[in-house]
């Protein structure tokens, strides 16, 4: 009988030592630089690409005419022209290639990765269809500014190409 005793309260206290430890593994608290930086790892510099942080820029704007923008007029200028971008593919699909996926400035872990900024982000609809790389790719093509479309997206690039 008192085996049973002690056993059964040492399975209690073990109970209540081990549920209480997963409870004190998740905070609110911000994760150390070491693994923060770990999961968001940016995309290299490439020489002539387009920065990422002049792409971050984008935002509502209130003119003095009264008309609001989502782009400053710095951005604007971009629209249709060819640019280069470097950054880490995620495609919508399965497979080795592929015609359409989005490029960011960070590399993505997972769908909750992509919500951060999403001005860092940029729709891709390649000209030839694109090899699936885990590595950052560079891309070039026509820069399009997403102002009056339903996306939440505020960039796409056509007729892109690895560069």
């Amino acid at each position: 009988m008192r085996r049973r005793q002690f056993l059964a309260a040492s399975a209690a206290g073990f109970a209540c030592t081990t549920a209480a430890s997963p409870a004190l593994a998740l905070s609110l608290e911000p994760a150390p630089a070491s693994v923060a930086d770990h999961l968001r790892v940016p995309a290299p510099h490439v020489d002539g690409a387009l920065d990422w942080d002049q792409l971050a820029q984008a935002g509502d704007s209130l003119f003095r005419d009264g008309t609001v923008s989502r782009f400053p007029a710095a951005l604007r200028q971009l629209d249709g022209r060819q640019v280069v971008l470097s950054g880490f593919m995620m495609p919508f699909r399965d497979g080795a290639v592929h015609s359409e996926f989005v490029l960011g400035a960070m590399q993505f872990h997972c769908t909750s990765c992509m919500l951060g900024d999403l001005r860092r982000i940029v729709a891709v609809k390649a000209a030839q269809p694109v090899a699936r790389a885990d590595q950052p790719v560079t891309i070039r093509g026509t820069l399009r500014l997403l102002e009056a479309d339903a996306s939440p997206l505020y960039y796409r690039l056509e007729a892109a190409q690895t560069a």
